[in-house]
């Protein structure tokens, strides 16, 4: 480049620096939004796997019935370790217990408590302890960290649990933990706790434990190498081996082996649905800000032809004035990556952090990896001028006469006619129309198809943003009404579940909880765990995580002449018929069976065969599996329900909650040992805490998208009016006053708009099925009809306040600046 040449690189970028500046500030949002999210992708991923490899999970866990006591448990651990493949093995149990609140009733939400002995050094399914120590003296438990506000507890407190047996004991909470392993407690909607064995003869259960926690080699000739095996099929195939030994061996029984997906946290599925949903959004963000630069630069180039025909007049040849302009857009695209650095490592941080605690994790390093950043600055830089490489050429292949001749109206007279007359038909047509007025909106619906190519950039830009948004808000309007179903679908407003110990009481408990006040029916229902079990084997292999909730199975026996559940849709077979023994209406998606398969479930801990009736739609009862009560008393020679289904003469919060309490107290007072007795808004709480992140997330990214979008549009605007300088001037000349200019280029911007508005129907549909049928989250197909109402306001008058200031300039312009302007 010569010194002439890049004298007029300097004085162009002083003589258009607020253009430039405007281009440097929207591409800078842009890449902020992008490398945000970048960021927080790169962070995320790397510490929610870090952060579960640290507790050092389990491969597999092996259920023992009945337990062992803890010496017995230790010899079968210690010698299982000496097997080949067997990193390590370590004795633990599990029970599940009721808090009573300050009002002496007992709580909703349940505690989960984690058993070990008391010499286990907790290497297995790790947690930090961050107040008091391992292990806890007998009578004293450690909470995690995410449980103390869902049961609103504190450090030094007693915490009063209703014991297996149905007694109120206290244990003293003498410490708080972190475990990365477990899910939080507001989205499971129950609290976890770790005690030692020595604790269980305090809450009246023997001190035994039933789990052996297995750490599993990648081949049995690598149990040295202290690497678990990643494969699933192989720890699969690695436990039952083990199992059969143990039953072999020690003469215990097996009641099932749980395997869930190994190095995967219970909410892996959840991050991912969400990294996903951030990555797409940022393919999205990314293209937005290709086509924002693309116009941006278009209309500068463009600007520039008078320019590049004198320069090439006077001797510059394209090589040298492609380098003047090729040096303008790494200014800009420098410029941009540079300004967006900062806030983008700030924002990626803050995402991350935010996103990681969602799923009650901690952040252990927010740093970000080079490549990232490489990543970041070459996305920066190359995208932006990659695609203004074609505007770029095709202003300097200009040649000196096409350049003096330009006029910024490339349209043949014969294509403005067509555009102009039919709209102008179509203006005519309409009753009341002014004469004037019609002129105006044909000159300016005119005046948007002379940039061909700018106008499909500009309305490719905001589409793209109002599809971005108005998807998200469907994500989010589609979940409401996947809950709202879920609650038109929930007849009942109280679950109470009874546990098992204990003579049977003499009165039923459907006819003690019919009398209480408020209360307008009731129904005895039973729901118990499940897994299913390949034919000729006596136990199953499950994906459930220690929390026992994520990747298991229940199974719900549904009485007769019920009132409270509509048949689900079925996609093959039939539903089940009254007093049928021995069928069983599957879910979709939960096995490879077929209507009229035969199929093991485990009830009880016992294999039982059962035939496939029908495959059912799971959208609306989850993933529960259907018998009737006659096939639950055939299979277990019981017929004592352990959930009570109450419906409430008010179905508010308030009401179900005091029919609730008063329902826990008088069964307790009839014998009854009450597991939980609260209002079907748990589940439903329980169910929104799961999609929080994922609604958030969507939002978030929808909104930064829409910010883009306009300031792509106040762009564009702006490129158009000063692209038309003289134009505006010779209108001036002719006598149009400086308001008939304003109120021009104003619906040129509200016409823009509106086409933007067209041309995002059909992608808006198809991002809003895409995400509600290929992401992993339960929701209904449905398009937000208040989205789309707010965009439509909010891009007609964000059209109109993108053109003000442009058309405010093109109004003050005399007539002999705009004629000197090139």
């Amino acid at each position: 480049m010569t010194r002439l040449l890049f004298t007029k690189l300097l004085r162009d970028l002083q003589s258009m620096s607020d253009r430039i500046a405007l281009m440097v500030l929207a591409l800078s949002v842009t890449l902020t939004v992008f490398s945000a999210i970048l960021y927080t992708w790169g962070i995320a991923n790397r510490e929610m796997a870090d952060a579960y490899l640290s507790t050092n999970p389990a491969s597999a866990t092996v259920l023992l019935e009945p337990g062992l006591d803890a010496a017995q448990m230790a010899q079968i651990a210690a010698e299982t370790r000496q097997r080949p493949g067997v990193l390590d093995a370590v004795p633990r149990g599990e029970l599940m217990l009721q808090v009573r609140r300050d009002d002496g009733t007992w709580g909703a939400n349940p505690l989960q408590v984690f058993v070990a002995a008391p010499n286990d050094p907790i290497q297995v399914e790790r947690f930090t302890v961050e107040q008091g120590s391992w292990p806890p003296a007998p009578g004293e438990i450690l909470i995690d960290r995410s449980s103390f506000e869902l049961l609103d507890l504190q450090v030094g407190q007693d915490l009063v649990v209703q014991a297996p047996n149905g007694a109120a004991v206290p244990l003293r909470v003498s410490g708080m933990v972190y475990s990365p392993g477990l899910a939080p407690s507001y989205q499971e909607q129950k609290g976890h706790g770790f005690i030692t064995s020595a604790s269980l003869p305090v809450l009246g259960v023997p001190a035994t434990l039933d789990a052996l926690k297995l750490r599993l080699a990648e081949s049995p000739g690598a149990a040295i190498a202290s690497i678990a095996s990643a494969d699933r099929a192989a720890i699969v195939a690695a436990s039952i081996d083990l199992a059969n030994w143990l039953q072999a061996t020690y003469g215990v029984t097996i009641s099932e082996i749980q395997v869930p997906t190994p190095y995967a946290h219970p909410h892996q599925g959840q991050m991912n649905t969400v990294l996903s949903g951030l990555l797409i959004f940022g393919v999205a963000g990314l293209l937005l800000s290709a086509v924002l630069v693309a116009a941006m630069l278009d209309a500068l180039f463009t600007q520039q032809i008078p320019q590049v025909g004198m320069m090439k007049a006077v001797g510059a040849h394209a090589g040298r004035v492609l380098q003047v302009y090729l040096s303008m857009v790494l200014v800009i695209t420098l410029a941009s990556v540079v300004l967006a650095a900062a806030p983008g490592i700030a924002l990626g941080h803050a995402f991350a952090s935010a996103l990681l605690a969602l799923v009650g994790l901690q952040a252990q390093n927010l740093a970000i990896p080079w490549w990232i950043y490489a990543m970041a600055a070459l996305v920066g830089v190359g995208i932006p001028l990659l695609l203004a490489l074609p505007a770029l050429l095709r202003a300097t292949g200009t040649t000196v006469r096409e350049a003096l001749d330009y006029r910024g109206v490339p349209m043949s007279g014969a294509q403005a006619g067509n555009v102009f007359t039919r709209f102008d038909l179509g203006l005519g047509r309409l009753r009341g129309i002014d004469p004037a007025g019609s002129a105006m909106a044909l000159m300016a619906f005119g005046n948007i198809f002379r940039r061909r190519a700018r106008l499909l950039l500009s309305v490719g830009l905001l589409a793209s943003a109002g599809a971005v948004f108005v998807a998200g808000m469907s994500t989010q309007a589609g979940f409401q009404a996947f809950l709202d179903r879920q609650q038109e679908l929930r007849r009942w407003d109280v679950d109470v579940r009874l546990g098992d110990g204990g003579p049977v009481p003499a009165i039923p408990a459907a006819q003690l909880a019919a009398k209480i006040p408020g209360v307008v029916r009731t129904e005895a229902w039973s729901s118990l765990q499940t897994s299913i079990i390949p034919l000729g084997r006596e136990f199953s292999v499950t994906h459930t995580y220690p929390d026992q909730g994520h990747g298991s199975l229940s199974v719900t026996v549904i009485p007769p002449a019920t009132t409270l559940l509509d048949q689900p849709t079925l996609r093959e077979g039939r539903w089940l018929q009254p007093g049928e023994t021995g069928a069983v209406v599957l879910p979709a998606g939960l096995a490879d069976a077929r209507a009229g398969d035969t199929i093991q479930l485990s009830i009880n801990g016992r294999p039982t065969p059962w035939l496939v009736t029908g495959i059912a739609e799971s959208v609306d009862h989850g993933d529960d599996i259907f018998i009737t009560q006659a096939g639950y008393v055939a299979a277990t020679g019981a017929d004592r329900p352990n959930l009570l289904r109450i419906v409430t003469s008010q179905h508010d919060e308030p009401t179900r909650v005091a029919v609730a309490d008063t329902a826990e107290r008088a069964l307790s007072d009839a014998g009854y040992v009450v597991r939980t007795a609260a209002s079907v808004s748990r589940s439903t709480a329980a169910g929104a805490g799961h999609m929080l992140p994922l609604i958030l997330a969507f939002l978030g990214l929808s909104a930064a998208t829409s910010v883009v979008g306009f300031a792509g549009l106040a762009s564009t605007m702006g490129a158009n009016v000063l692209e038309r300088t003289r134009e505006f001037g010779v209108m001036s000349a002719l006598g149009a006053p400086a308001s008939t200019v304003r109120r021009l280029v104003v619906l040129e911007g509200i016409f823009i708009a509106l086409l933007s508005c067209l041309a995002a129907a059909i992608p808006t549909v198809l991002l809003a099925w895409w995400i509600n049928d290929y992401l992993p989250i339960p929701g209904l197909f449905r398009i937000s009809l208040p989205a789309v109402a707010i965009w439509f306001v909010v891009v007609i008058v964000g059209a109109v306040l993108a053109t003000l200031a442009p058309a405010a300039r093109a109004s003050r312009l005399t007539v002999r600046e705009a004629l000197a302007y090139l």
